[in-house]
């Protein structure tokens, strides 16, 4: 489910920061404001919370509440997002009086995002919200599921994902990484989670069904050899459902004029269900 409702923007673009030390990754500014009636302009946004041993969190965008009371391994509704900056505040639930993060992140047009809060309580200098894009495969997926994979544990060793006791997935991935899509044939699989140097299962999924043509991320979180213990969180990813489009791949190559735009979108995107695209975070 999500909300139906619009966030509002502000047009200053500016660089993109992921956390209360000030690291950012820049984002290119050029946008076509006479897009802004287009209907595949929008966005989607939601929120995990994957801080270790933090409490419920009430968390704003521009001073609106877009998750209130979201408790350690919940995922909020997606909300819908127009592209510009936003100020994320993250508060303890029900108290505004200080935050444990405020920064500002920049939506893209026509994406699906995670906004992964992660850390530890604890560490409160290196809490951190981690903006990951959703990525749609261009490939044929006719029999195939797509598969990222993000290590969102403060404490423990790089990790890898093995599917089945067979193929390793993702190997040497640690906290913060976030991969790209890997495409494997849909079906029910057991996955199991060991460190990158080990053959012992830190833990085992079974039965994890993953269908053709739909995307998953899987996020670990919690801490390894303590508590909260590794869990391995398997939504699907909103690109699944959400009326996004997927021309946007071959946008850059049309003259960026309004027009031009939206007569493009009326002939190829009328069903809000039409296939979507995204990309991959900028690290």
């Amino acid at each position: 489910m999500y909300d139906e409702g619009y966030l509002n923007y502000n047009d200053n673009y500016g660089d993109q920061i992921y956390n209360n030390n000030g690291y950012f990754n820049n984002q290119d500014p050029n946008m076509n404001n006479n897009l802004n009636n287009c209907y595949c302009y929008k966005s989607y946004f939601r929120i995990l919370n994957a801080i270790t041993d933090a409490p419920a969190l009430d968390v704003y965008a521009n001073e609106m509440l877009i998750a209130s009371n979201l408790k350690y391994g919940e995922f909020s509704r997606y909300m819908k997002f127009m592209p510009g900056n936003y100020t994320v505040t993250v508060y303890p639930s029900g108290n505004q009086t200080s935050a444990i993060i405020e920064t500002n992140i920049t939506i893209d047009r026509n994406l699906a995002y995670t906004g992964a809060l992660s850390g530890d309580l604890l560490d409160t200098v290196n809490l951190s919200i981690y903006i990951i894009p959703e990525a749609k495969e261009t490939n044929n997926m006719e029999r195939m599921a797509a598969v990222k994979f993000i290590d969102l544990s403060p404490v423990g060793p790089p990790l890898k994902l093995i599917a089945d006791d067979g193929p390793i997935l993702f190997s040497d991935i640690e906290y913060g990484d976030v991969t790209e899509n890997v495409a494997m044939p849909a079906g029910t699989y057991t996955l199991h989670l060991r460190a990158s140097d080990s053959d012992k299962n830190i833990l085992t999924a079974p039965n994890i069904d993953f269908a053709p043509r739909m995307h998953y991320t899987l996020f670990v979180i919690g801490k390894y050899g303590a508590t909260p213990r590794l869990e391995l969180l398997i939504p699907e990813d909103g690109l699944n459902y959400l009326d996004l489009c997927w021309f946007m791949l071959i946008y850059e190559m049309m003259t960026r004029t309004s027009i031009n735009y939206c007569l493009f979108l009326f002939f190829v995107c009328p069903n809000p269900a039409f296939p979507t695209v995204g990309r991959e975070k900028q690290r």
